[in-house]
């Protein structure tokens, strides 16, 4: 698919100083007509974007300097905590491979049946619909978490080229939300758990179980990969709470996701396994760094 040019700086600053320009006059009818209140509530909203291309207006000012080096700090904090849940992944797939032979069960393969479905529709066939279901899904679960956290969605924007929501509330976790949270995989599993609720008599067979699973595979990993592609990308949200600490945590909770999506999917490998595998990583983690540094020394030495 060829990827629509990327906007210009110049360009950027005309939109924005048109964009400014449209809610003055907007804001000056408003006050015209004696709705002072309401002038005020409008000045109050917060626009939440996703720009697919990477060209987006800047629409968050830049975190103080303390708030900055707060959110540096912690980013470098978690660093550990993704390698160490990276390692406990790994080591929890290794011993359902040996042990359980996960890899020839069948929700394995219909998982991966389903990543690589889409795998290959997005190498080889994304398009501008894809886009939309993704800025979609997006700026929808932005606007779900804006509920969760107790702020109101005044506006919703969605197309293939970017979109945006308007909300009086923000904070890191509606900012990153889409990163972390695979909105497609959550309506199948809401779905799937509708349907037992409806028709509980109905008996589920190994088919609807691969069926459930495969739908995971290619859902999950839409998300997967449209979030590397993003990250890759200028993105407000990203900017607005630090790279770092953004990428951190981003990564951690997918991490912590697909660890869980294993727990539930082999029988070998248990919360309390993975639970203990990351605690004992954690507990060697520091005298496995250190000897590591020493080699390294040791081999530039």
């Amino acid at each position: 698919m060829a990827l629509p040019k990327r906007t210009s700086s110049k360009s950027l600053r005309k939109t924005t100083a048109s964009s400014t320009s449209g809610r003055r006059k907007s804001s000056h009818r408003k006050k015209a007509s004696g709705s002072k209140k309401r002038h005020k509530s409008s000045a109050n909203n917060k626009q939440i974007a996703a720009f697919v291309e990477g060209d987006a207006i800047p629409i968050a000012a830049p975190s103080d300097g303390l708030l900055h080096w707060m959110r540096l700090l912690i980013g470098l904090a978690l660093l550990p905590f993704v390698w160490i849940s990276l390692e406990s992944f790994f080591l929890s797939f290794a011993h359902a491979t040996k042990n359980g032979a996960f890899w020839r069960t069948g929700e394995f393969w219909f998982f991966t049946i389903g990543s690589s479905i889409w795998l290959v529709l997005f190498f080889g066939l994304r398009s501008r619909l894809m886009l939309w279901l993704y800025v979609a899904g997006h700026e929808l679960t932005h606007a779900v978490f804006v509920l969760f956290c107790g702020g109101n969605v005044k506006g919703l924007h969605i197309s293939s080229s970017g979109g945006h929501i308007l909300t009086n509330k923000n904070n890191f976790i509606i900012a990153l939300s889409p990163y972390f949270i695979p909105f497609y995989t959550m309506i199948v599993i809401a779905l799937w758990w509708i349907i037992q609720l409806i028709f509980p008599d109905y008996p589920i067979t190994v088919v609807h179980d691969r069926i459930l699973f495969a739908s995971i595979g290619l859902t999950w990993t839409f998300h997967l990969t449209f979030t590397l592609w993003m990250i890759n990308r200028e993105q407000p949200d990203l900017q607005q709470n630090g790279i770092l600490f953004s990428v951190a945590l981003i990564a951690l909770i997918n991490i912590l996701l697909i660890s869980g999506f294993l727990v539930l999917a082999s029988p070998h490998v248990t919360l309390e396994y993975f639970a203990l595998t990351w605690a004992n990583n954690l507990a060697t983690f520091h005298d496995r760094l250190m000897e590591s540094v020493r080699e390294m020394i040791h081999m530039v030495m």
